[in-house]
Order: structure tokens, then sequence, then C-alpha cells
């Protein structure tokens, strides 16, 4: 089985991502909150490019995980909460096992305070719906 993220180690690197926008953006605050996406909204997901490496693992991973929620498992994603959609920061794996099985997955929300166009939008691709289907 490949070494999956805990949560303790997801809630790190959330913290970490948190720091480097308000180093990337100063004068914007950065909020934190927690959310419980469901089906439709995983979906609605703006889903960014994972990078090569992670693609290099992808499937063996999206499998690991798919067996791994069979017994609980359900660290969080990472999200950028913007009001033209929430951005997958990190969780993309996670992601598509929520995808493909239709279930709800928990969220660590960035929550900036003012709306502008952070770099990671250009790596967008498009929605989670628009890119695995259904």
């Amino acid at each position: 089985m490949v070494e999956l993220i805990t949560t303790r180690e997801e809630e790190a690197l959330f913290d970490k991502l948190i720091e480097y926008y308000k180093r990337l953006y100063p004068g914007i605050a950065f909020n934190r909150d927690k959310a419980a996406l469901q089906p439709k909204q995983v979906g609605e997901l703006l889903y960014t490019y994972p990078g090569e490496e992670a693609e290099a693992t992808f499937l063996e991973k999206v499998r690991s995980i798919s067996e791994a929620v069979t017994y609980g498992y359900d660290t969080p994603v990472i999200i950028l909460r913007k009001k033209s959609g929430d951005i997958l920061l990190d969780g993309h794996r996670r992601i598509k096992v929520a995808w493909d099985n239709k279930i709800p997955w928990k969220a660590l929300v960035i929550l900036p305070s003012k709306e502008l166009k952070f770099g990671i939008e250009k790596m967008v691709q498009g929605r989670v719906k628009e890119i695995w289907g259904r």
C-alpha cells in the first residue's frame, strides 16, 4: 500500500500554505475554515494541475486511498475559496476518490479577505466534473 498523508500532516501543510499566501500577498488576511464538501460541491471544485511527480503515481495512490476509505481514511483536502469557485490546492487523488464514489469529503478552507487573481488560477484545468465526467 502507498503511504497516505495523515490529517496532522495535511493540517501542517495548511498552516504553511496560509503563511505562504500571507507573504505572497501582503496586506490581505487569510482566514481559516473547515467545510464538508457534498458530492455536487466536489464536482464543482476547480481542479489544478497536480504536477508531474504526482501524475506519475496518481492511479496507484487513488487505488490506495479507495481501499483506505473503506477503513475510515478521511484526511481533508485544502481549498482556496473565491467567489468564482473553490480552487483545489492539495488532495487531488482524494478528490478523485470522492468524485468516483460520490461521497462527501472534508476540506480545510483558506478564505482571503479580498477578491483578487491568485497565481494558482493559471494552473486550473477545469472543474472536477468536466475533467472526470458524469
